[in-house]
């Protein structure tokens, strides 16, 4: 899996095959298919594997029994900011779906990237009106919007550090990056009427 991380973030999923991935593990492409249906099936083991400590986190914020909702939201954005530039592995599937992602018009981005970006969209928006049922966001809050600016803001962020590493740490500056990107859920983002 590390292998196939490392290739899929250097040259994207379309670019890497799975006899790519098998002779950088030193092992079989039938090794591969043993576990693995296809590049996709693979790309979803990274996600699961790589993004679980962010999962846990995020579904906290979810969650109706949890009180600070957007506290989670803020610690999940920081153990995003954070792992980002700290741990290699959680950065690599960062680049990766940064990678993926990053296409001018929905109809170039695969169908499984475009499912995934519903999904964690979703999640936000739960999170944001787990938070506005809490009273800890304006009731007027547009979680759409919310949830649209918070991804802006964060994919901004990491692409910036991602293309100049030594301009500025994400994880030295990850409170003041959080804290300004609550301030737009809290004071901007309302409903039109």
């Amino acid at each position: 899996m590390k292998k196939a991380l490392g290739l899929f973030a250097e040259k994207g999923i379309a670019a890497t095959s799975l006899a790519d991935i098998a002779q950088a593990a030193g092992v079989t492409r039938g090794a591969i298919y043993w576990h693995f249906k296809n590049k996709w099936d693979l790309f979803d083991g990274l996600w699961e594997h790589y993004s679980s400590p962010l999962m846990v986190v995020g579904d906290a914020s979810l969650s109706d029994e949890e009180s600070d909702p957007l506290g989670k939201f803020v610690e999940l954005l920081r153990l995003l900011l954070v792992s980002a530039e700290r741990d290699e592995d959680l950065s690599r599937l960062i680049k990766l779906y940064m990678r993926e992602t990053a296409v001018l018009s929905s109809d170039e981005l695969p169908m499984h990237m475009q499912a995934l970006e519903r999904e964690l969209h979703a999640r936000r928006v739960r999170t944001l009106e787990n938070a506005v049922r809490k009273g800890q966001l304006p009731r007027d809050l547009d979680v759409e919007a919310g949830s649209l600016l918070v991804k802006v803001m964060v994919d901004g962020l990491i692409i910036s550090w991602l293309r100049s590493p030594d301009c500025f740490s994400l994880s030295e500056r990850a409170g003041q990056f959080i804290e300004s990107i609550v301030a737009v859920l809290q004071h901007g983002a309302r409903k039109r009427v």
